[in-house]
This record gives C-alpha cells, structure tokens and sequence, in this order.
C-alpha cells in the first residue's frame, strides 16, 4: 500500500487464466506462495441509474481521498466514488441508495437539492462506484445558515437525514439570486425519524461555525 515499488517486484507472475483473487503468504524460510481463488468479487448491487460506466474510460484529473477522484467525463469535471476494497462496498451502496431515494421523493417543483447521479462506475462490468456532477461554489458559513437551514429542511422532506452536516456538505452557488445550495456526501444518511432531524438542523449554525477543516476534502498531489 505504502511502497508498491518494492513491493510488486517480490509478487509471483500473474496465471494467464481467470481468477479473481490472489492470496499471497511467505514460508518460514522465506519464498512467496500464492493460492487463487475464483470466488465472485463483491459488488454494488443497488443499481437504479440506467447508465453505467467502465472505470478505465474516465481521465484521473485528481485524488481527493482514498477511493474519490475528480475525473473528466464527456469532457466535464465529475466525481467518481469508488469502493477500493471489499469492504468498502456496502458504504458505496448505501450511498447509491440513498441518492435513488432523494432522487425518487423529489417532484419536478422540487428544489434541486443533490448533484447530479451520472450512473453506475464498473470494473469488467463490476458495479464498484458512482459518478457525480461537480458542483461549483464554495463551502458554506454562518451567513449561509437561512439558506442552509432551508435546504437541509427540503432534505427532510425528502424522508432522509443527512447525518453528516459540516460547512463543507453544503455547496453554495452565489451566481444565483438567492443563493442555491446543494447537499453533497451522502455516506451517513439515515431514514427520516422524528427526533433526529431538529436535533441535526439544531447543530447546522455551530457545524457552519466550524474552522478547523474537519470534513474538508484533502487534494493528494501528485497521485495517479
């Protein structure tokens, strides 16, 4: 994970047949073994967007954290959300989830509240991620609270708690007259329920508040 450069070097060749998975241990002694295995990847089974598209045909523009990219898509900025590892599976679906459901509880008056879901990311026909719009506009403030206060109230009415609402998942577009602000991260979304929802528009002035960068997201330079 951390020096790929020494370590793929010591990795046995690669079979020319299919396989899914290599475990690879080291002897006592020293040699490597490896032992492959044909079992079905996990993927993401929570496809509602009839859109699908293959990982490799998206251009790397760059990393914001493990698993999130800024891509180029139909020559426009994209994020791209993907699940590195197994484990990180059912996260990419209950977000995927819950953008169908907000997706599915918005009427065409509706404001519009989230980025928009471009389709389902794969790899060899894999569902592992999602693509999203990249929104323009900067992190919210205090100043903001009205509008935010007003755009986390639509969430609700959505039949959704966001669950994570720090300055910087909330987008706001000030080329617009009032502003617009859209919801972004939708990774700790519960159901609606009754006492979690004031409770969270309660916390949005001190959450609007914060400066520390906490839940900003982290350019890696250099990455590929």
């Amino acid at each position: 994970m951390c020096r790929p450069h020494l370590l793929i070097p010591q990795l046995p060749n690669f079979p020319g047949k299919n396989w899914t998975t290599m475990e690879v241990t080291r002897k006592p002694d020293g040699p490597l073994e490896s032992k492959l295995s044909h079992e079905p990847l996990p993927a993401v089974r929570m496809t509602w967007h009839p859109k699908t598209i293959d990982l490799l045909s998206l251009e790397k523009v760059k990393q914001h954290r493990s698993g999130v990219h800024e891509v180029l898509y139909s020559g426009l900025p994209a994020i791209c959300k993907i699940a590195c590892f197994g484990w990180q599976i059912p996260r990419i679906e209950h977000e995927t989830y819950t953008y169908s459901a907000v997706e599915e509880y918005r009427q065409p008056p509706d404001p519009v509240i989230a980025p928009a879901f471009l389709g389902h990311v794969t790899e060899n026909g894999r569902v592992i991620g999602m693509l999203l719009e990249k929104l323009k506009g900067d992190s919210a403030s205090t100043d903001d609270l009205p509008a935010c206060t007003k755009a986390l109230g639509n969430f609700h009415l959505m039949n959704t708690v966001h669950g994570d609402v720090n300055r910087y998942n909330f987008i706001i577009d000030r080329s617009k007259e009032p502003v617009h602000v859209r919801l972004v991260d939708y990774e700790h979304a519960e159901p609606y329920e009754e006492s979690k929802a004031p409770e969270e528009l309660q916390s949005l002035l001190l959450e609007l508040a914060e400066t520390t960068g906490r839940g900003g997201s982290v350019v890696i330079v250099g990455s590929s």
